[in-house]
This record gives structure tokens, sequence and C-alpha cells, in this order.
């Protein structure tokens, strides 16, 4: 089948799993640029694609879907205000804080960091951010820097009157911001991506993991530890976590906010000093981030699977216990990345409680790990369904048809929760 021959191209190039998106989405993809492009077979689109790099370009720009605004999820930001405030700077007071932002898509997020900096009272001479994505098209409307309203759909919005003006064309972003962000074009499904550049204090690479093959998510990680300075942050996105979990990269959660540390300490633990754990697969480098804080139960609505659960190393030292809750066991084995099993258990558990909203939401948020997204939308709104106004469920769900690019869907479900926090 031609398709599979192109979405192999996609996986080869790009890593793109074509699951996570949707075969649908990609044939729509493909035969609405064979229409652009005047072709009728679809065998000799595929000869168009193999020998045009504009082509191959474009279809990029057709499949992905740079979906993001200003300050979005704006814990991340008061997260690195006060980790530079309380510990950057104060080991740097003359130094250059380095930021990496992966995939930059339309310049929203790196541009978020700049003010997010600036307002942390930081000069802009000490401060450079790189800003990379593969698509060229993207770049191009990131470095004009002019936006409509969507693009400001945080619930602040003072940040819009300082720092951009309003035009005919749309919000113009002003100069100082502009010019603090350095893009770039690049893939970072490369193994070389970005050799050649001094390692970063903070890299946010948010909800591009789970478009990856396995096999690229793993060697991806391994790219984004190469370019982190030790002691540096990582911000990655809610469903995403669990794939740190056998690296050197140790939690550091507070609230919401999903982001982790490479660090030092973990780096001269020697496996040998935890013998249990190494059989289970866990070296010295990751035995910190299985220390895990349990949450106040007020920020329920915006926790994940890795959040719920206290997980030590004392209670992983021996099996789980699969006799004491079928859904904790679940979210311990899901912080492990036992996808599988902690698929199995979600589901027994729902054939005892088949009106348990947290067993669907988890039962949702580990098939949209395996990249099962069709099968985590129908657990989403299940969850939905048993409580309407639960929010954690609604925003998984508005971000996956994001992901699908049903924007209309995702359209309605963030108003709903915009309506949820207003009461």
């Amino acid at each position: 089948m031609v398709q599979s021959a192109i979405e192999a191209l996609l996986r080869s190039k790009i890593g793109l799993d074509a699951n996570s998106i949707g075969t649908d989405a990609i044939a729509s993809a493909i035969y609405q640029r064979m229409a652009d492009c005047g072709i009728t077979d679809i065998t000799n689109y595929l000869g168009e694609l193999q020998a045009s790099t504009q082509e191959w370009e474009t279809l990029i720009d057709s499949v992905i879907v740079p979906e993001t605004w200003f300050f979005r999820e704006p814990e991340s930001f008061v997260f690195l205000k006060h980790y530079v405030l309380s510990e950057w700077l104060p080991k740097n007071p003359q130094g250059v804080l380095r930021v990496l932002s992966v995939p930059c898509a339309t310049g929203e997020e790196p541009y978020s960091i700049a003010i997010a900096l600036l307002e942390a009272g930081l000069n802009p001479t000490n401060i450079h951010i790189d800003a990379v994505d593969i698509s060229k098209k993207c770049l191009l409307k990131a470095q004009g820097a002019i936006y409509n309203q969507y693009s400001f759909r945080s619930n602040s919005r003072s940040f819009q009157e300082c720092y951009f003006q309003a035009t005919e064309a749309g919000y113009h972003l002003c100069k100082q911001v502009r010019y603090m962000v350095n893009f770039i074009n690049g893939n970072l499904a490369d193994r070389d991506f970005l050799a050649d550049t001094p390692l970063y204090d903070v890299v946010f690479c948010r909800n591009l993991l789970i478009y990856f093959d396995l096999t690229t998510k793993e060697r991806t990680i391994q790219v984004l530890e190469r370019l982190l300075r030790p002691e540096g942050l990582l911000f990655v996105g809610h469903a995403e976590a669990w794939l740190l979990f056998k690296t050197q990269l140790v939690s550091v959660r507070q609230h919401s906010v999903v982001a982790h540390r490479k660090s030092k300490a973990c780096e001269n633990i020697s496996k040998n000093h935890h013998p249990n754990l190494q059989r289970q697969g866990f070296t010295g480098k990751n035995i910190d981030v299985l220390n895990r804080r349990q949450l106040p139960k007020k920020n329920h609505s915006k926790l994940v699977t890795q959040e719920r659960l206290n997980v030590t190393p004392q209670n992983l030292r021996s099996p789980i216990d699969l006799k004491v809750n079928l859904l904790e066991t679940a979210r311990a084995l899901a912080d492990q990345g036992r996808l599988n099993e902690a698929l199995k258990l979600c589901n027994n558990y729902l054939k005892q409680n088949q009106v348990s909203t947290e067993a669907y939401l988890l039962l949702g948020q580990v098939q949209q790990a395996m990249s099962q997204n069709e099968q985590a939308a129908q657990s989403f709104q299940k969850a939905i369904y048993l409580e309407p106004t639960h929010e954690e469920a609604l925003t998984h769900l508005a971000l996956l048809k994001e992901h699908q690019g049903d924007m209309d869907s995702a359209n309605l479900l963030w108003q709903r929760i915009y309506r949820l926090r207003k009461g």
C-alpha cells in the first residue's frame, strides 16, 4: 500500500508514529497535497515526495499540528521563574541563562519564556533562548511575531498589553522580546541534533515525544539528556513523564508542573548499591526519581498518573502486591512504564467498578501513552459522562483532540473548562 510507504518515510525521517495522529489524518493530508499538486495517482505522488525536498517539507507542514498559545500551562513558567531566582541566579550572578524550546512551533512558547524571564528581573543580555522547529513555515510566522487573539488563551492576559501592539494584521510583539529568541530549523529526531552547541540550563520539550515511535522516543530522550547541563531542568508534557523513568533525570514535580532535573548526585550513585532495583530494570542513575511527593488534594484535577502514588525504593524492592487495590497498583505499574500490565489491571478494575471516573481517566492516560488514541478518547469521554465537571478528564480529551487535528471539538472542550474555572 502506497500510503504505508509514505507513513514509513515519515517514521524514518521525523520519527512520526502514524497511530499518534491516525492514518485517516495522514491520508487526508496526502490527498490534499495531491490535489494541490495536480496529481491523481498516489504512486506518482510518492515519487514526487521522494524527488522534491520542497514537497516533503510541505507535507510535513500538512501533517504536524502546531497547536500552541502564550503561557500554555502557566504553572511551568511560574516554576521556571522560581528556579531561576532561587537557584540559578545565586550561582551564576553574571552568567548567561541558556534555554531551549523544541518544538517552538509558531513562537508562542519561546516568547513566553522570554517574557517570564524579563518579569523575573533578568537582563536580556543574560538570557540566550534557542527555539527550534522542523517546519520552516512555522518558523517564518514565529519570526514575524504577529498573532491573533487565538494565541492568547491563558487565564491572565496582562502581558498582552505590556508586550504587544495592536495592528490591523494582529498583535505585534515588541522588538525587545523578539530579539531575545534565536530561531533554528532543525529535526530533534536527528542523532546529531544541536551537536555543536553549548549545554542548556533549561529545556522545554512538551507534547512532542507522544508523536514519536518507540525507537525515536528513546533516541530523543538521549539527545535531550545530552543537551542538558547537570542540575538543569527539562519540562515535558503530562503524558510524557513516564518516558523519563529510566534516565538520570529526577522528577521535581510541584503542583501540576512536569519537570525533571539532571542530577549530579544521580550520576555518582553506583547501581551495585541497589541490586534489587537493578534486577527490575533500574540503575543508580534513576533511583531518586522514585521518591515522589503526593500532592495536596486540591490539585487533584490537574494531576497525572505519576503524581498520585508515593512510590519509593522500599515498596518496589519486592513484587507489587496485586491484592491491595487494582487501581492503585495500575497507577504504580504505569509509573514504571509497564503499560501493558497497567492496561490489563485498569480493565479488570472496571469489571468490578463500572462507574469509576478515576479508572476511566487512568485507562485513557495509559492508552494515550501507548498511542491508542481512539481508545483513549473513548475512555476520557466515559469519565466525563460519569462526572461532567471533571476538569482533568476534560483537559486530557481537549489536548487529545488537538493532537488529532479536531480543533472544533477541542475548542468546545476548552470553553467548558473555562466556564468551570470561572465558576
